[in-house]
């Protein structure tokens, strides 16, 4: 039967050790710390996904409300080996209230493979961000190819 072996924040665990399992990984956009502008950004707090990584689930949470001048809407993804909308397409700030849960679009059902290591990227579109932080956290497991 096949265990799940928890990976602390910074340990890093190579798939060709023949370690085999499901992994959560964080990103944290904080606006103190990243800013908001509109682009694409890559969070300080952030982590590498490895290429082959199947991505089955996760969560995401506004810990701090997300504010701004307008319109503004929120994209999650990835810096490479997959799209920039792969785990939340373009969403409205007032989906990420204080304290707000929304699911990731990756699920077993209809997981994401990246076919290169990339980091989990925010994009923020219309105007920039005046404040908030939203974390996000994935489940995932790494493929053999």
């Amino acid at each position: 039967m096949p265990t799940l072996r928890l990976i602390r924040k910074h340990e890093s665990v190579s798939p060709s050790a023949g370690v085999k399992g499901l992994y959560m990984a964080k990103a944290i956009l904080n606006f103190a710390v990243d800013g908001g502008a509109v682009a694409t950004i890559t969070p300080s707090r952030t982590v590498a996904l490895p290429a082959n990584a199947v991505i089955v689930g996760g969560s995401i949470n506004s810990t701090t409300a997300v504010t701004s001048g307008g319109a503004t809407t929120i994209a999650i993804g990835t810096s490479a080996g997959s799209s920039t909308t792969s785990i939340l397409g373009a969403t409205a700030k007032a989906s990420f209230s204080a304290n707000a849960l929304l699911n990731v679009v990756p699920v077993f059902a209809t997981p994401i493979k990246l076919t290169a290591q990339g980091n989990v990227t925010f994009t923020v579109a219309t105007t920039a961000l005046t404040a908030g932080v939203v974390e996000v956290t994935l489940f995932y497991y790494v493929a053999s190819a």
